[in-house]
Formats: structure tokens, sequence, C-alpha cells
């Protein structure tokens, strides 16, 4: 189905524009007439098709309005159709918006809205259209719309808090990294031209520090800079791509100092959570298995719950196929065996997801408390050795003065 761009007005005369798919542009233009819009506009996409990388993504946050929204205007008891008619108006992001009237014309057809998101898995994750499916099948539709909404502000705030965690650190090293390229590229250069004119012998030091301005003042320098990085983050993507090379990448990761730690209770939480909203929404165990395996993120978790579920498909308890793969702490492990014995698992796993988000927490908080100090401490002397560099000439040549 062709994409048509269009532009309209609605009573109040906000103008809206964005990117919608329709058999004709007639058809998209009369679409729009009976939503109670002016339309101003309606021409083809297909000359103004945008590179991938330029395309605004649909977001957590974008997913998680949808879902709110969604979830209330049902528990009003509005219908599905007409809920989805005012989300299109409303949400301003062109790209859901074209996923919306999609998933509309799905259930206008007489398909299921599990149905409809399959049709989108870059938008809707697996296990968001796993509950849909169950919600289907007598889970009931608000409550799990109410749960993935929970979910999805989980995951947003504790993105938040890291991206709030890190901002003053990746400014300091901003900060430092323009300051020390300032250097080397105008005052370096100042220097060394008072150093030629007064003919004085430069230190090793100072010859050093004027080598790589000089170096640095090249276009060929940036070239090479530029290259380097691109061939790191291509050589990067491609190890990712092998599994073999992907294991051992994550697996290298739950081993580094500090930071191992903490991309394991990143993984921890967000499977422990995961699997919570799964088996409360009554999922089975192994099904429930199989997708929360998905959102661990690190290879080397993934294939120790690999063998988890194999072992509950035996018919062994989660408890112990967890226990087996001595991959998983304790406290998760006996958590669960609770869990299982009281017909509380859900219940036990949220409690335990919370744990590992709180330890995360507190762990992330004192790693940034240490990194702090070290990053000034760095920084500080990163420009120290650059104008020592600078001046232990000029203090050379003071002490030959003082002599005579």
């Amino acid at each position: 189905m062709p994409s048509f761009i269009y532009k309209v007005k609605d009573e109040t005369g906000k103008v809206f524009s964005g990117v919608l798919e329709a058999d004709n542009a007639r058809a998209l233009r009369k679409k729009l007439h009976d939503s109670g819009y002016y339309v101003i506009s309606v021409t083809s996409a297909k000359e103004k098709k945008r590179l991938p990388f330029l395309e605004r993504r649909i977001n957590l946050d974008t997913l998680l309005l949808f879902t709110h929204q969604l979830s209330s205007m049902i528990e009003a008891g509005m219908p599905i159709l007409m809920s989805l008619d005012i989300l299109w108006r409303e949400i301003d992001h062109p790209k859901m918006q074209v996923v919306i009237s999609q998933i509309r014309n799905r259930l206008s057809e007489g398909k299921s809205l599990s149905e409809a998101t399959e049709e989108f898995p870059d938008v809707f994750p697996v296990m968001y259209r796993a509950l849909l499916k169950v919600a289907e099948t007598g889970g009931g539709l608000v409550a799990i719309l109410k749960k993935l909404t929970q979910y999805l502000e989980k995951q947003r705030e504790f993105i938040t808090k890291v991206k709030r965690a890190l901002t003053y650190p990746l400014i300091v090293i901003g900060v430092a990294v323009v300051v020390v390229i300032l250097m080397l590229t105008l005052v370096v250069p100042t220097f060394q031209r008072v150093f030629r004119q007064i003919n004085v012998e430069l230190p090793f030091l100072t010859q050093l520090v004027i080598n790589i301005s000089k170096i640095m003042r090249t276009f060929y320098f940036w070239l090479a800079l530029t290259g380097v990085v691109f061939l790191l983050i291509f050589v990067y993507k491609r190890l990712r791509k092998n599994p073999k090379t992907s294991l051992a990448i994550d697996r290298l990761k739950l081993k580094l100092p500090i930071m191992g730690k903490i991309f394991y209770l990143t993984s921890l939480g967000r499977f422990t959570r995961s699997l919570s909203l799964l088996v409360g929404g009554g999922l089975p165990i192994a099904e429930s298995m199989d997708i929360a395996s998905q959102t661990a993120v690190n290879k080397e978790i993934e294939a120790s719950l690999d063998w988890t579920k194999r072992r509950i498909v035996e018919g062994v308890a989660l408890n112990e196929a967890l226990r087996e793969t001595k991959t998983f702490p304790a406290i998760l492990v006996e958590m669960i065996a609770v869990g299982e014995q009281s017909g509380t698992l859900a219940g036990m796993l949220e409690r335990v997801a919370t744990h590992f988000e709180e330890d995360l927490d507190s762990r992330i908080s004192r790693f940034l408390t240490m990194l702090e100090p070290l990053l000034i401490v760095l920084v500080g002397g990163v420009v120290i050795f650059v104008l020592l560099s600078i001046y232990l000439p000029i203090f050379k040549l003071w002490g030959a003065l003082a002599q005579r």
C-alpha cells in the first residue's frame, strides 16, 4: 500500500502533518475529512523516502503514551476503533500514526489486536504482543494494558536514572576533550613560534607535545581518527552478529571489575521484571521463560536461561533448574522456590526484581561517586602535563638568565 504525506487543519486551526498509508490520495483525503479535518494537502511519499538512520524512531515514551491512553479509553467504555482514531489524532509522531492507522485497518478487517501488532515487531516487543494474546483469551485487555504501562514506566524510570547519573561525568569528559584539543591546536602553536624566535633548546617533553600538536593540526589526522572510529564500530557490529564472539563479549562484560556487577544486575532486573509480568498475565512458565530470556540483553545469561527452559519442559521446577546453572544468585532461586510452593510466583518475582533494581541503583551511585573525583584528577593531570611542557623552556630560559 503506498504512503502519502498529508497536511491537515483541525477545527481550532491547529495544523498537523504526517505520513499515512492508503489505496490512493483520494481515499486518504476522504478518511481525513471524515475524521473532522480540513485537508490542506496530500502528496505521494514515494519520492521523499528518508534514509533509515534519519527516520524518527518510535521510542519508549511514545509506546508508553500509546499504551496508557489506550488503556484509559477502553476502561472508560470507549470502543477500540474509536480509541485508535483519537490516538491517531493525539499522538504527534508520523511513524506511530502510520502504525495506529494500519492497526485500525487490520481490526476493521476482523483481525485481533495481537495479530495486528504482530506486523510491527520493531514497535511492539515480543512480550507486549504475547500479553495481548493472553488478554484476548480471557485475561482482560484493560488489566493487561495497565500492567504493560507499569512495566514500560519502570523501564523509562531506569533509563532516566542512568541518563541523569551519567550527565555530569560525560560533561566533564566532553569539556576536558575540548580544552585539550584547543590547547594543542591553538595555544601550543603560539608558544612554538615564540620558542623558535628566541632559539631556545626544547626539552623532550615540550618537543613531544609540539609534535602531537603538529599531527593534530593536519587534515589526515582527523581523517584517520574518523576512519578508526568507524572501523571499530564496524568490527564490533560484525563480532556481535557472530553467536560465538557475541557470547564471548558478553561473558567478558560480566567479568569486568565494578561494571561487570552492574551489567549482571541490569540483566537480572530486566529478566525477573519481565517474567513477573508474563507469569502474572497468565502465560505458561515455559513460554514465559522463552520470552523473558530475550529481555536479559546478555548472551551468557540468555544461554543459562535457555538451559533452564529446557529443564522446565522436562518437568524440573523453575527454582531447581535455575540452581543447576550456577549462574543466578541464591536470593533469586530461594524466592522463586517460595513463590512456587505458595502459588505466588509472580509476586515473588516482582519483589526480587525490585531488589535487583535497588541494588543496581545503589551500585551505580557508588560507582559515579568514585568516578567523579577520578575524572577531575585525570583532567587536571592532562592539563597540567600540557602546561608544564609549554612552560619548561621558559623556566629553563629564566634559569639561564639568572646565572648571568
